[in-house]
């Protein structure tokens, strides 16, 4: 897929819809450079949407069990942006490929 300019654009691979909470779904995604990012979180909160890179589940060495903190499970980074404002570039167009391909996929309510 290009853009006006000619310069190729990142492509949604595919969208695996999984509302719980403010998770709305798994984006797999490829970029320009042909790398393919799969199981990119896709969230909804306060009227807003956002997705961020893949992570790993923290485990508890102890107890082999899942972190979990203020009732949240924790994850950390396997990937990173170098800044924020990359970051919420890539978050706005993968939210913007996930409504394209599947509208209503992100409303508050959950998908239709």
């Amino acid at each position: 897929m290009t853009g006006t300019d000619d310069r190729p654009r990142m492509v949604l691979e595919a969208f695996k819809a999984m509302p719980k909470g403010t998770l709305r779904g798994f984006a797999t995604v490829k970029l320009p450079n042909q790398l393919t990012i799969a199981d990119c979180p896709v969230f909804i909160a306060n009227g807003r949407a956002w997705a961020t890179l893949p992570g790993k589940p923290v485990i508890d060495r102890a107890s082999g069990r899942h972190v979990e903190a203020d009732g949240k499970k924790r994850y950390s980074a396997i990937l990173a942006w170098p800044d924020r404002g990359t970051a919420d570039r890539w978050s706005d167009a993968v939210v913007a490929l996930v409504r394209q391909a599947h509208p209503g996929a992100l409303d508050e309510g959950g998908p239709p």
